[in-house]
C-alpha cells in the first residue's frame, strides 16, 4: 500500500486560533497550580471519634493525644506539627515528617488519630473541581 502525501501543510487561521488559546493558557494553568498557601495558624486534632479539637501553631509545645491504641505525641515547633510518638507498629505517621502546609492531612490509622492543618486562607486545589 503506498501512501503519498501531496497536500501542503498550510497553517491556516483556525490552526494559529488553536495555538493562541494554548499559547495564553499554559501561563495561566501554571499561576493556578504553583499558588501558595496561605500560612498555617493552627492545627484541628480528631482522635477515636471524639470532638474535634483546635490548637494554635504560634507557640511551641506537645499535644499527647489519645487514641484507640494509646498515646500519640503531637510536636509543634516554628508553624510545623508532626507525629513524634505513637503506638502503632509502622511508624509510618511519625516518619512522614514535619509538615507546614495549610491543607495538609497527617494520620496514625491505627491509632486513629488525625491532624489538619488549617489556615485563615485555605488553599484551592485541583480536588475541588
Amino acid at each position: 500500500m503506498n501512501r503519498n502525501f501531496t497536500g501542503s501543510l498550510e497553517i491556516k487561521i483556525g490552526d494559529w486560533l488553536i495555538i493562541l488559546c494554548c499559547l495564553l493558557l499554559i501561563p495561566l494553568a501554571w499561576v493556578m497550580t504553583t499558588h501558595q498557601p496561605g500560612a498555617t495558624t493552627a492545627i484541628e486534632i480528631t482522635a477515636d471519634d471524639k470532638t474535634p479539637v483546635i490548637y494554635s501553631v504560634t507557640n511551641n509545645h506537645s499535644v499527647n493525644v489519645t487514641g484507640e491504641l494509646g498515646q500519640s505525641v503531637i510536636e509543634i515547633r516554628d508553624g510545623k506539627v508532626r507525629f513524634s510518638d505513637s503506638p502503632c507498629n509502622s511508624k509510618v505517621c511519625i516518619l512522614s515528617g514535619w509538615h507546614q502546609h495549610s491543607g495538609d492531612h497527617i494520620v496514625c490509622l491505627p491509632n486513629k488519630v488525625g491532624i489538619t492543618l488549617l489556615s485563615q486562607n485555605d488553599r484551592f486545589d485541583g480536588i475541588n473541581f
